[in-house]
């Protein structure tokens, strides 16, 4: 009887996997690898059967391919720099299904088929085989101003990396034994017109965050410690915060998130942060937390506490930036300014 049910229920389980294989089969799905100048595309059509594309990375490559596969599909891409958002942006408004994945997660997709080659026409139809094998996010237009804000806050960025590299140059020029006029003047030229363009550029992320997020800007800008880089990089890559459900998303994806990494009796690694996260905010919230062991009542007393437990300084400042992320999170999501006499609610 017992070898009845389980003969039973295996003919089930068969039963419904085979359905289920069917039904993904029957799945109409594109797999898109996407390049500067080319687009690899990997799709089925009613029948099952499968084909292979190539087109331009431009807008007379995409209609062509909205003429030939239609947009009542499933397409799937990664997210590649610069050169997919053009692309999804098409679809999407072309009323498409839009999926854009983590290249990571592709990544370990395929390695789990033990696949050892690539080429531009295998990831595209690895993507397809992801598409009709497991559910990638759907992806929604990211607003304007928030892309606006990305591209003014990368080239903040690159203008400051620049301006330490011309103040190192002028500094080695003038310990030089033998001194070039022309190149020092040069140098204190672009140094003055990068540090002019900084100034526009910041104003102008200001009037984009007051119109986007004005109540949320001026509201986390209330937490002693946290500048104004750090507020702007947390509202822009969160979202205005609906990108996150819970303070623990937020510190992940400042890659601040403690990371274990054990296994039986003998392995036995150092805790330490997962990195897989936003670099550039999580430096901008280190340097943040200097600040704030001295103006955050909260984050001093946090620091302190872990000092006299013999905790280093280094992970003192990191637990300090992951109590600043707390505090901006309750403040976004509770929509109100820091309170001094409040501070419970808001760790």
């Amino acid at each position: 009887m017992i070898l009845g049910l389980l003969e039973a229920c295996n003919t089930h389980s068969l039963l419904f996997i085979i359905k289920n294989k069917i039904m993904k089969s029957l799945q109409l799905a594109a797999g898109v690898d996407v390049s500067k100048d080319t687009l690899d595309v990997y799709y089925n059509d009613s029948s099952g059967k499968e084909h292979y594309l190539k087109i331009a990375n431009q807008t007379t490559g995409y209609s062509l391919l909205i003429e030939k596969l239609g947009v009542q599909r499933t397409f799937v891409m990664e997210m590649s720099g610069p050169y997919y958002l053009r692309f999804a942006f098409y679809l999407s408004n072309a009323g498409a299904d839009v999926r854009v994945e983590n290249p990571l997660v592709i990544k370990r997709f395929i390695q789990m088929q033990l696949e050892r080659n690539k080429n531009d026409r295998k990831d595209a139809r690895w993507l397809y085989r992801y598409a009709i094998q497991r559910e990638a996010p759907a992806w929604a237009l990211p607003d304007s101003k928030q892309l606006q804000c990305i591209q003014i806050l990368s080239s903040t960025d690159l203008f400051t990396r620049q301006l330490t590299q011309l103040h190192n140059q002028l500094h080695a020029i003038d310990q030089s034994p033998v001194v070039c006029k022309q190149a020092a003047k040069a140098i204190n030229i672009a140094i003055v017109a990068l540090n002019k363009q900084l100034l526009i550029l910041e104003s102008k992320l200001n009037e984009l965050l007051s119109q986007w997020h004005g109540e949320q800007l001026k509201n986390i800008s209330s937490i002693p410690g946290l500048g104004k880089k750090a507020v702007a990089l947390l509202i822009v890559y969160t979202n205005g915060f609906k990108k996150i459900n819970n303070h623990k998303q937020l510190i992940a994806l400042a890659g601040l998130a403690p990371k274990e990494y054990s296994s039986g009796s003998s392995v036995r690694a150092k805790t330490c942060i997962c990195k897989m996260g936003n670099g550039h905010l999580r430096n901008v919230l280190y340097m943040c937390a200097m600040s704030a062991i001295k103006y955050n009542g909260a984050c001093k007393s946090l620091y302190h506490r872990l000092k006299e437990k013999g905790k280093n300084g280094k992970l003192a400042l990191i637990a300090v930036c992951n109590k600043l992320l707390k505090q901006a999170f309750a403040i976004a999501t509770k929509g109100q300014v820091y309170n001094h006499d409040y501070c419970r609610s808001i760790n």
